[in-house]
């Protein structure tokens, strides 16, 4: 075979194979062409699935109707406002104020997830008044609806929230919510921050039965704000009844560590000392919130 003959042979079958068109041969390809001899690469278009996010709205959730009660105890009885009590050095004495926040009230369970009840209440014993528009009465009940479940804790912190107080904006909250002050009167005006705890009464103070000497104890400030944990082992918050957390507060241990027949039972927590004895009752009144039980109704 002549070797001219071969080389124009091959070359005819190169040029014939260059002279294809190149493309994508597929037809269900994004770049499909129909007059493409040769495929080249095709280009799929991706489709994306995006859910949408499930939101569950509180009328879909399980959800229990749940209270807590902070019951306040005197020498092992109901305690209540101007009852004659002994305190620590066994003198005669009552008391005609006791009301005192308490702010981001939670339960937990074993995870680390957290189930808010309310974010502040003000409670506040004085059950001689009747609830209207003009006088709400707070008492020792905190209630609201959580998930219904299973819980082992109670989170509650003594005080006003931080932000709250920093916050200090009574007038933007309804008359009858705990942060205004219009009936409550739980503020300083001097310093534009929330009272914590307000608790005035009277005390016979060398024991001849005579009132003769009056104490108060208005305590506040960020510092002063005390984060509760109650671990009161595992129980259920139930969709069909009510779940109730009984918890004790203990009234004269509140005043361990101070005399209140002295200057140590006056403070508004101005000064450093005052703060201190103010720094006592909060310390106090946070030890000393204790877990009774569970029932329901």
């Amino acid at each position: 075979m002549n070797f001219r003959f071969l080389i124009i042979f091959f070359s005819s079958i190169l040029f014939f194979s260059a002279c294809k068109k190149e493309g994508c041969t597929d037809s269900t390809a994004i770049n499909y062409d129909s007059e493409a001899k040769k495929n080249s690469g095709c280009v799929y278009e991706r489709i994306l699935t995006i859910k949408e996010p499930v939101i569950i709205s509180d009328s879909a959730m399980n959800t229990g109707e749940i209270e807590i009660r902070i019951v306040p105890k005197a020498n092992d009885r109901r305690f209540y406002l101007n009852e004659v009590y002994r305190e620590n050095n066994d003198r005669r004495f009552r008391i005609n104020k006791f009301k005192y926040f308490v702010s981001n009230v939670k339960l937990g369970d074993k995870s680390t997830v957290k189930a808010n009840i309310t974010d502040i209440e003000l409670i506040d014993y004085d059950t001689s008044s009747f609830l209207s528009e003009t006088r709400p009465i707070y008492d020792h009940i905190i209630d609201g609806k959580i998930k219904a479940g299973m819980y082992n804790r109670v989170f509650l912190g003594c005080g006003v929230d931080p932000i709250w107080n920093e916050e200090y904006a009574p007038n933007d909250y309804p008359t009858d919510h705990p942060l205004n002050t219009t009936y409550t009167n739980m503020a300083w005006t001097w310093e534009t921050k929330y009272i914590f705890t307000s608790i005035e009464g009277e005390i016979d103070s060398d024991g001849d039965n005579t009132y003769d000497r009056s104490f108060f104890m208005h305590t506040g400030f960020n510092e002063l704000y005390s984060q509760v944990i109650l671990p009161i082992g595992e129980f259920e918050v139930k969709e069909d009844s009510k779940t109730i957390i009984n918890l004790e507060l203990d009234i004269i241990k509140v005043f361990a560590g101070l005399d209140i027949a002295t200057k140590e039972g006056q403070t508004h927590s101005s000064g450093a000392e005052q703060l201190e004895y103010s720094r006592t009752i909060q310390t106090n009144l946070a030890n000393n919130i204790k877990f009774v039980g569970v029932t329901y109704e």
